[in-house]
């Protein structure tokens, strides 16, 4: 302890003169941290909805970071009152709490203390409302630590599926609800030495003295992969890990008795614990690395929830005197870092924490090694970052002796112009259609049917037979728990839902073998037998693929990707799907029965990742799937349809990130598309197999997605002989310098079908390749066919576009129709090209239109 506090405490000494020699900063950007403490909740309220509430048939969890969000909003309401900020928290949290304090979905048996975390919000709950619900829920959560299983010392196992292992995460998760219980309810006095030894056996198992810094784990058997075989450590110090540590001692030191005799403890373990975080701070900005003392090691990066989470711990520290003011200079450029660096204004006047860690953890694959704690995604707004900004937004403002005032400015700007649009008095009923599949609560867990979480071992037997035991049991949830498993295609069935829990990946076979027999699918809008989808279902009922954790089809060069037309990996001509493509192609002109149009390995027509075919009541949520090998989410022939918040990274050939296909009453919201094609594409067959099945793709709503690169954000064809009608697309973001248009139709002559009834408003772009708005008949084929292409009433409203080439790219020609597009009260700026307008009846009303100088 003195070595360390000898080479931390000249660092501190000198920022904290630095910081004497000009005045602390009163604002950060033009605002207080207060400010962007509601900033960020407001922000984060709006996108988020009542998504994390516990509805019927919704796939939510108890969880702790809703936990951890709904504390720091209503910490957030102490300061600035706002309704919403308790009415959100009461749903976010109260929606699982029945009257007699039972929590849907939570289970003590589990032994996890992941779930203990929430309680904190429950008491927080009950002392505003005084509702007996939410006191005898922190009585069930109380109640695991009694027969919560411990190491051999009596410190608890972060999980019963992980034995004898200590986290730093587990201290946050369990230490301050314990505490607080405690005191607030009049429990014994051994409880709370029982939490001050938690801390000790940390500070016993995990420092290391050299470095000043923490483990992330310890193995008290060392029989982990990822334990040190002599001392049970973990490899490396993870950021958010040490985040988690340092916000766990503050806010226990909040409830524990100021004369009890481990407080003095506590308070020097903040001291260490800060000193260790001082002293890996990055100079240049102030921020912190996702593996701490490796600072600009190759592939590290400065990572946001960590930084947040020691930016309000120290912050808070100074406030109570558990640190001197010499630490201040640490804290405001740590802040200043997170304002500067990892804060973005979203087109819509929303704020966004980027740079986040998604989730990380140790076991089932998750070896700790460096370059694991640098494969697990980084994402925008994750909650384990958002609440910490927001409470140390709180401290700030206190430490910098600020007024606790200030204004909603985010949700006043949002408030929505009326539509001139009638039709989007139609939404709600359409949205009143579409329902979540409600699915029994059974869980199989599929480490139960023998799958391994090597990341080698093939899994797709067990997965199989879970499956075939949920369904024989009427259905249920089918978990995939942390870890990396293999395998090959997942056929679901009805009344079941594939769940992955965060920390999870499946990594899906590139051997086509593996997804032969054939099945009946499209394969670009022509219906044929071939290669089963990676995740698929065939008229089923009630299905559902849902959690944090991550599909990954491995596709790439040398596999799927090649057959595309490529060359392979060694930049040969590959084998490629240009004959059998053909061959289907003519099939589908002769009319040839679909039953008779089977391919197979020897005609590389590549799979979609996942395709309801002829389902019902289908939800796809939460998940991310990278590396597909064609398009990644394809509904056919399915009504209720939900999509959101997937999150899809996967730059392909033909990678089209959601493409509802001849179906009714599709949702997607919520999502990123980051895509080699377009991010959204609707579709309804192609050429005479559209018009042969005639069912046009209809009632979708497209809104609150994010569109990064593809080919168009939202794109109406060119598979749309059916034809489409009857789409809604608002507050959607579409911003990438690879992205080539906004809104986009395709079709062409020997396509055909009718386009009508589109909608657009609210939509923020920053930047597109070329056009705001494209319509393209002379795309492929172009006029060279008998079957007129029809777009009509297509009405675009409130749209905003940062920079593009040109406004509009619409190419029709005689006999086609493009009728009644409107584009109203709208501006485009950076505008460098003409437009393009060939026999199209298209009206540019009310709008602003800046040429670049």
């Amino acid at each position: 302890m003195k070595s360390l506090s000898l080479l931390v405490l000249p660092i501190v000494a000198l920022l904290a003169s630095t910081l004497c020699c000009k005045a602390a900063p009163k604002d950060f950007n033009g605002a207080t941290p207060l400010q962007w403490s509601v900033r960020m909740a407001d922000s984060e309220i709006s996108r988020l909805g009542d998504k994390l509430a516990w509805r019927e048939g919704r796939s939510v969890k108890w969880d702790y970071t809703a936990g951890l969000f709904t504390l720091s909003l209503l910490k957030l309401n102490e300061k600035v009152p706002t309704p919403d900020y308790v009415d959100f928290s009461k749903d976010a949290i109260g929606s699982f709490i029945s009257e007699n304090g039972s929590i849907q979905g939570y289970k003590p048996e589990e032994h996890n203390i992941d779930n203990v975390a929430p309680g904190k919000t429950v008491i927080a709950l009950y002392e505003l409302t005084k509702e007996e619900r939410y006191q005898k829920a922190a009585a069930l959560l109380r109640k695991q630590l009694d027969t919560h299983p411990r190491t051999s010392q009596g410190g608890f196992w972060h999980k019963q599926r992980y034995p004898w292992q200590m986290w730093l995460d587990g201290l946050f998760m369990g230490a301050p609800f314990y505490t607080e219980y405690t005191v607030d309810f009049k429990g014994p006095a051994a409880d709370l030495d029982d939490v001050v030894k938690q801390f000790r056996l940390i500070d016993e198992h995990l420092y290391d003295a050299k470095s000043g810094l923490y483990w992330h784990g310890w193995d008290e058997k060392r029989e982990q992969d990822w334990a040190d075989k002599t001392t049970g450590l973990s490899a490396n110090f993870w950021g958010r890990a040490a985040g988690w540590w340092a916000m766990a001692q503050v806010d226990v030191l909040d409830f524990l008795p100021k004369d009890h005799p481990g407080r003095a403890e506590i308070i020097s373990l903040v001291r260490k614990t800060s000193d260790g975080i001082v002293k890996h701070q990055d100079p240049a900005s102030g921020l912190w690395w996702q593996v701490l003392d490796k600072g600009g090691k190759e592939g590290n990066y400065l990572e946001a929830t960590a930084s947040a989470m020691f930016v309000y711990s120290m912050a808070k520290a100074v406030n109570h005197g558990y640190l001197t003011r010499d630490y201040i200079p640490a804290i405001i450029k740590g802040y200043n870092g997170i304002i500067d660096q990892l804060i973005k204004k979203d087109a819509d006047g929303k704020i966004s924490l980027t740079r986040c860690c998604s989730v990380a953890g140790l076991g089932s694959g998750r070896d700790g090694s460096y370059a694991y704690y640098l494969r697990e995604p980084i994402v925008d707004n994750d909650l384990k970052g958002v609440g910490p900004l927001i409470l140390a937004g709180i401290e700030l403002q206190k430490l910098l002796d600020l007024p606790m005032s200030a204004t909603h400015e985010i949700k006043a700007s949002m408030e929505a112009k009326p539509s001139l649009a009638k039709e989007w008095a139609q939404m709600p009923e359409i949205l009143a259609r579409i329902k979540p599949p409600v699915i029994p609560s059974r869980e199989f867990s599929i480490m139960n049917f023998g799958a391994a979480a090597d990341g080698k071992t093939d899994s797709s037997a067990a997965i199989t037979k879970a499956i075939e035991a949920a369904s024989t049991a009427g259905g249920g949830r089918i978990i995939v728990p942390a870890g990396e498993y293999v395998t090959g295609p997942i056929h679901l069935k009805s009344n079941i839902e594939l769940h992955l829990e965060g920390g999870s990946t499946l990594k899906f076979k590139t051997d086509p073998n593996a997804y032969q027999p054939a099945v009946r699918t499209f394969f670009e809008g022509m219906e044929c037998y071939n290669h089963s989808p990676l995740i698929y279902a065939f008229e089923a009922e009630n299905i559902s693929v849902t959690g944090e954790g991550t599909l990954d089809g491995q596709a790439e060069e040398g596999n799927w990707w090649s057959t595309k037309g490529s060359k392979d990996s060694e930049g040969k001509p590959a084998k490629t799907q240009n004959a059998a493509r053909k061959r289907l192609a003519e099939m589908v002109a002769d009319g040839t029965p679909v039953e008779e149009r089977r391919f197979g390995v020897n005609d590389y027509l590549r799979p979609s990742f996942i395709e309801p075919f002829k389902c019902r009541n289908v939800l796809i949520e939460g998940v991310r799937i990278v590396r597909s090998p064609m398009w990644e989410v394809h509904p056919v022939l399915s009504t209720n349809v939900t999509v959101r918040g997937v999150r899809i990274s996967s730059h392909g050939p033909n990678n089209d990130g959601c493409d509802p296909e001849a179906s009714k009453d599709v949702l997607i919201e919520d999502c990123v598309f980051d895509t080699g094609d377009d991010c959204i594409a609707i579709k309804s067959g192609r050429n005479n197999d559209g018009r042969r099945i005639g069912i046009p793709t209809e009632n979708v709503i497209v809104r609150r997605c994010t569109m990064k690169d593809g080919h168009g954000g939202v794109t109406i064809g060119s598979e749309i002989s059916g034809g489409a009608r009857n789409v809604f697309v608002e507050d959607c973001v579409m911003d990438s310098p690879d992205l080539d248009r906004a809104i986009r139709f395709k079709s062409n002559a020997v396509r055909g079908g009718v386009v009508e009834n589109i909608f657009v408003r609210n939509v923020k772009v920053g930047t597109v390749r070329d056009a705001a708005l494209q319509i393209d008949f002379s795309y492929e084929e172009g006029a060279n066919g008998p079957h007129k292409p029809v777009v009509r009433n297509v009405i675009i409203e409130n749209m905003t576009v940062d920079n593009a080439k040109r406004v509009l790219d619409v190419n029709g020609f005689p006999g086609s129709e493009i009728s009644g597009i409107r584009i109203y009260n709208s501006t485009f700026k950076g505008i460098t090209k003409n437009d393009t307008v060939i026999e199209g009846d298209v009206k540019l009303e009310t709008c602003v239109v800046e040429r670049k100088k």
